[in-house]
């Protein structure tokens, strides 16, 4: 009889935000409106909207979402300094789960 067929290995996980979970439930965030694919920057080469520290304005875009090859703009919804990035580039993103920690200025 022959051997049974070599079962292939599961594929690596997408890398993990690097916020510890802890972390994740303190202060407001600014969340999902729409169930879609996260995205830091406008494009692959360049650099993401913004970092931890940087002080946004309202209406000032945070992110993109994609959903059904559409990008979603996500707005900072008051003037505000970027605590923490939850979510890892390229990770899907439910609707409603907090992307990013703020804290108004």
């Amino acid at each position: 009889a022959a051997p049974p067929p070599p079962v292939p290995a599961p594929a690596a996980a997408p890398a993990a935000p690097t916020v510890p979970a802890a972390a994740r439930e303190e202060g407001p965030a600014i969340t999902a409106p729409l169930v879609g694919t996260f995205y830091a920057a406008p494009a692959p080469e360049q650099p993401p909207f913004v970092s931890p520290g940087d002080r946004v304005k309202k209406g000032q875009t945070v992110c993109l979402l994609e959903a059904m090859k559409t990008m979603i703009e996500v707005p900072a919804p008051c003037d505000c300094e970027i605590g923490e990035v939850l979510k890892a580039n390229g990770e899907l993103a439910a609707f409603g789960e907090a992307l990013m920690r703020y804290t108004p200025c």
